[in-house]
């Protein structure tokens, strides 16, 4: 039954401009594989064309990926014209409100695998972003829709 199916699918087609020297290989190779010339024409086509599939679905990763970086950039060009303090590239970090509060500054938090913020919810307002964190750690309680509203690329967040 399903060898009527894959017949239906096939069709006689003539195409124009095919160079010989790779007709006469695909000739060869169908003969040394035992398969005609027509499956071996489906095979490269259907290679060739997921090939390209492929291509277009990196391209669209690659172009998708340079547009978050432009983005990235832009907004870290717009907080350097804010006076917020960044603290960045820490692998653990642990902050408590009076610590936060005596920095008398607006603070953004970027690019740190651990951070631990011992905090209430009132000391949200002294913190601008948390950009690039592993993972989150936050006290049980804390508005984590006023939190997350300050998040980007936030891998994990953890209640203590």
């Amino acid at each position: 039954m399903s060898n009527n199916n894959d017949e239906e699918k096939k069709k006689t087609i003539t195409v124009r401009g095919v160079d010989s020297s790779l007709y006469d290989k695909a000739v060869i190779t169908a003969r040394q594989t035992g398969k005609t010339v027509g499956d071996i024409v489906n095979q490269a086509l259907s290679s060739f064309l997921g090939l390209t599939d492929s291509a277009e679905e990196k391209i669209d990763k690659l172009i998708s990926g340079v547009k978050d970086t432009g983005k990235s950039f832009i907004e870290g060009y717009k907080d350097s014209k804010k006076n917020l303090l960044i603290i960045s590239n820490v692998d653990e970090l642990t902050l408590n409100k009076d610590e936060i509060i005596k920095s008398g500054k607006i603070i953004s938090f970027r690019n740190i695998r651990k951070l631990q913020l011992n905090i209430d919810e009132d000391t949200l307002k002294n913190i601008d972003s948390i950009i690039g964190v592993d993972e989150l750690i936050i006290p049980k309680g804390i508005n984590k829709i006023l939190l997350l509203s300050k998040c980007k690329f936030v891998k994990k967040i953890t209640e203590i």
